[in-house]
């Protein structure tokens, strides 16, 4: 029973990884044609070999509470159970040969092979266009970073102009007031200009 729900799992999942694998063929396809081999796939899931090898690897996976079956490449197809051990004779194994090459068995494994290096060029492909996409956002934050330094740094320097600017304007104010006319001034207006000088004495030898 337990071997029974194993290859009932197996043949779900090779369901599908099969029609994962047909979807990603015709997405690699220039004119996005679908894969029109999947008979081949049918004529070799049952041979020999490939039954032998998804057995050996169910066998596998029950160890180490049982002991570690051989398989041969001249091993029979063993039913649902795993429980025919016995070898396939040379004849039947000739007649599964000669099927396999009327079937196009060949062609099979090409086309097979085929859709395997597309898979393998797809994934270098999404792997190519993760790092891509990656690098491209690091330079757009890098862009973004040295922009605000720029502005920041603009925005700096365009308050020192105005730091400049507004001292030049009280220095030219200073200047007036230091070298104004007392002579022509009223009591009153001198004594204001006085106290500004003195102010402006007391500033600029604080600094």
């Amino acid at each position: 029973m337990d071997s029974y729900l194993t290859f009932f799992s197996m043949d779900m999942m090779v369901e599908l990884l099969i029609a994962e694998a047909t979807k990603m063929f015709q997405s690699l396809d220039n004119e996005n044609k679908a894969f029109t081999l999947i008979h081949c796939w049918n004529i070799l899931k049952d041979e020999d070999k490939w039954k032998a090898k998804r057995l050996e690897l169910v066998e596998l996976e029950k160890q180490p509470n049982k002991k570690k079956q051989k398989s041969t490449k001249m091993s029979r197809p063993r039913d649902d159970e795993a429980t025919n051990n016995e070898e396939v004779p040379e004849d039947g194994i000739k007649k599964a040969k000669e099927a396999l090459r009327r079937g196009g068995g060949k062609a099979c494994m090409e086309a097979l092979d085929n859709m395997w290096a597309k898979k393998e060029a797809f994934d270098k492909e999404i792997e190519k266009a993760k790092e891509e996409r990656f690098n491209i956002a690091l330079e757009l934050e890098k862009k973004r970073v040295s922009a605000e330094e720029k502005k920041a740094e603009a925005k700096l320097i365009k308050v020192s102009a105005e730091d400049k600017k507004a001292e030049a304007e009280l220095i030219k104010e200073e200047k007036e007031i230091m070298s104004i006319d007392m002579t022509s001034l009223s009591p009153l207006q001198r004594q204001y200009y006085e106290t500004m000088q003195e102010k402006i004495v007391v500033r600029r030898l604080a600094n």
